[in-house]
């Protein structure tokens, strides 16, 4: 369950999710376009070619055919030579990418027409004008000796995206109440060598391929390759009998211009030049294979547990993290989404690549805002809270983990140092205010820094009383080892003072320790807002005041008992039996602490 001060680290973010699914609904232009760039990069740099069909041929209208037939257009008696000579191989099909809207000669398109009628094999082309919803509003038609003579009559109307890819393909469009099947569906008809197209809603059954559509009978295209993939035969190599027929024989063939004159080039997620029969090849070749690509109710779905799933992965990530941290795994993140995408794009559907990145980037970017602007906050809030009494490393540990930062009391068995100067108040009293400050300075700043070195919190400065413990904030296995081996420091750190002072003819300090372990009452205490203080209470506290007072007596630091038994394997001590200290009605037994004793290591 996520506390309730941590609630809003999650709402925006999820609020960010919202927008992105508002957005993709709306499907804005400029988004759709990158998101359309990415289905281009998935074919050219992810996928890249596959293997075409080697049954689908294209019979061109090139340069070295121009050369040698003259200028195009041509007449119509190279289309009569071609068809003649294409249907004795046999082929499986020849499809006329060319239109013949005009009559050259009644004889040259009488001639025209008997081949196309003998051969049974021929699709000629019409194109639509269309709406701009995309429906036939007119045709630009064949002349009347050619209309009703081929088995086939076939649009050649591919509509570009906004940005100019041809991505989509009219299968059929409907006219005064007839479907006109595109060239490509045509071609996949022969081939399969199927009678009948049934045109569905949202699919068209064509034999044993059902191919998906949209509501306009539009088909994503799964290209095969880039242009120059399928055999090329040039125009005038076919009717001048220069290709051997078995060349020809069973195959599609689709006949158009490749020259660039001629202006039949098209962009694709392959290339920016491509012809548009090789852009029908292409169609040709996925139907045949049935790896379809779809764009349906199912890749929406998909879509928006994506952008939900991926944008709430970010959020917990960056509120777990700091931003620095997070940004990699934030990568990973999009890449894997990435993978995902091209994965279930192998499988036949486009799932969108941009919205999800785009709920991961602005999740993270308003996560981490929100962190920096509360979680770091509370980060900067433990600083403050605790820099100026424990070590650096300790405040590093709780920014890091801030659960540990307890605020209020609780009970907890800790090491208590007590450390008081010898004699303060006669010393006060000789020298001036000026010198006394400077002398207390020196010594506090000492026994602060050999406190701090051995990650001890600085409770409190008593006048010049040093109240230090372990165990708290943090868990410290050996909270006892550190406070022993810290107050010998402090006695040695204190002989170096003392020697620097009687150089300097000044007074010199001495102090005693006391040291205990016990169970205290450890916590934020005091009036919030007003003053707070990060200190440890109780019995235990009260008994480490009274052995640093005797302490005086030996001019060792004194440990209790309780201390003893945890530092008894590494310390050497000199026992001073039970004492009855005041405010205690039981005995407890104290030990002048003489030195470490250090493990041997083998």
């Amino acid at each position: 369950m996520i506390p309730k001060k941590q609630i809003h680290i999650f709402f925006l973010p999820l609020t960010v999710i919202v927008f992105v699914v508002a957005v993709y609904y709306m499907q804005l232009g400029v988004i759709e376009s990158f998101e359309a760039k990415t289905y281009d990069l998935r074919f050219k740099t992810l996928r890249g070619a596959l293997k075409p069909n080697p049954k689908i041929a294209l019979i061109t209208i090139d340069e070295k055919s121009i050369a040698e037939l003259g200028r195009f257009p041509w007449s119509r008696k190279y289309f009569k030579e071609l068809v003649d000579t294409v249907s004795k191989a046999p082929a499986k099909a020849v499809l006329l990418d060319v239109l013949f809207p005009e009559s050259e000669s009644p004889q040259v398109d009488k001639n025209l027409a008997d081949s196309i009628k003998h051969s049974g094999i021929t699709t000629l082309s019409v194109i639509f004008e269309l709406s701009e919803n995309g429906q036939a509003t007119g045709i630009t038609n064949l002349i009347p000796e050619l209309h009703n003579t081929p088995e086939n009559i076939a649009h050649i109307n591919i509509t570009p995206d906004e940005d100019g890819v041809i991505r989509w393909t009219p299968l059929v469009i409907p006219y005064k109440g007839k479907f006109y099947p595109s060239l490509a569906l045509a071609g996949a008809k022969e081939a399969l060598e199927v009678n009948n197209i049934d045109v569905k809603d949202y699919e068209i059954i064509l034999g044993n391929k059902t191919i998906p559509t949209d509501s306009l009978h539009r088909m994503l295209i799964n290209y095969t390759g880039p242009a120059g993939i399928y055999e090329r035969y040039s125009f005038s190599d076919v009717i001048k009998g220069r290709i051997k027929p078995e060349e020809l024989k069973d195959r599609i063939l689709i006949v158009g211009a490749t020259a660039l004159g001629i202006y039949d080039l098209r962009v694709t997620p392959f290339s920016n030049n491509t012809p548009g029969i090789e852009v029908n090849a292409n169609i040709i070749d996925n139907i045949l294979r049935g790896d379809f690509l779809q764009r349906g109710g199912i890749e929406a779905l998909i879509d928006i547990i994506c952008i939900v799933f991926f944008g709430i992965i970010a959020s917990l990530i960056t509120s777990k993290f700091r931003a620095f941290t997070a940004a990699p795994l934030i990568l990973c993140l999009m890449a894997a989404h990435i993978y995902l995408a091209y994965y279930l794009f192998l499988k036949g559907h486009w799932v969108t690549m941009i919205y999800p990145i785009a709920s991961i980037t602005l999740s993270y970017s308003v996560t981490a805002s929100l962190r920096f602007f509360t979680v770091e906050k509370k980060a900067r809030e433990i600083k403050s809270m605790f820099s100026s009494y424990v070590s650096k490393k300790i405040v590093d540990e709780l920014i890091s983990h801030p659960e540990k930062a307890k605020v209020g009391g609780e009970i907890k068995t800790i090491t208590i140092l007590f450390c008081d100067v010898k004699g303060y108040t006669s010393f006060s009293e000789k020298h001036n205010p000026q010198e006394v400050v400077r002398i207390l300075n020196e010594y506090l700043a000492e026994m602060t820094d050999t406190v701090m070195k051995y990650d001890g919190t600085l409770d409190k400065f008593m006048g010049d009383g040093i109240l230090a413990f372990w165990g708290a904030p943090l868990e410290q296995k050996n909270h006892a080892e550190l406070a022993v081996r810290c107050s010998l420091e402090m006695l040695r750190r204190l002989d170096a003072l003392y020697k620097k002072w009687q150089s300097e003819g000044t007074e010199p300090l001495t102090c005693g320790i006391g040291i205990n372990t016990g169970e205290v009452i450890v916590g934020n205490i005091g009036v919030e807002g007003k003053k707070m203080e990060y200190t440890a209470i109780g019995d235990s506290v009260n008994l480490t005041y009274r052995i640093q007072d005797m302490s005086r007596k030996f001019n060792r630091p004194l440990i209790t008992e309780n201390l003893y038994r945890l530092v008894r394997d590494i310390v050497k001590v000199e026992p001073l039996g039970s004492v009855t200290v005041r405010g205690k009605h039981e005995a407890v037994n104290i030990y002048a602490l003489i030195d470490i004793v250090e493990k041997e290591t083998l």
